[in-house]
């Protein structure tokens, strides 16, 4: 039987499907570490983390989506996923990701939960200046 040569990503968000269209392959931030996805993979459910999902289109570009946490599925040839925000990384304002981040770091937690909460969010804003940054 012979391997898939793409495969076919699915990404949504609450609001809509950005994307169903076959993929040669995809790179994606985990919640521990960044995972590529080649047509051929063992099925896998993964928990994202935030960062850039890179795409190899099938034609031989590239394009990018910054990916805000969520869950990724492979069965078979599709890929899911599934994230609270996907945008275009020309979307994203460089300066608001700075300043996110500047209030994030100036943040003084107190208890368990705010320091949990502290250290998500600016993981969340730097991957975001990251890719802003990238696009520029």
């Amino acid at each position: 039987m012979a391997l898939p040569t793409t495969l076919q990503l699915v990404l949504v968000t609450p609001e809509k499907t950005v994307l169903d269209e076959p993929v040669a392959g995809l790179q994606l931030p985990l919640y521990d570490g960044q995972i590529g996805i080649l047509p051929g993979r063992a099925p896998m459910v993964g928990r994202l983390g935030y960062g850039e999902l890179r795409i190899a289109d099938v034609g031989g570009g590239e394009r990018s989506y910054f990916v805000d946490g969520g869950f990724v599925q492979v069965a078979g040839p599709v890929v899911s996923v599934l994230t609270n925000r996907a945008l275009e990384p020309q979307k994203l304002d460089f300066r608001a990701a700075e300043q996110q981040l500047d209030e994030v770091r100036a943040r003084v937690p107190t208890t368990d939960v705010e320091f949990v909460l502290k250290d998500r969010e600016e993981i969340r804003a730097r991957q975001m200046l990251r890719v802003a940054r990238r696009a520029r």
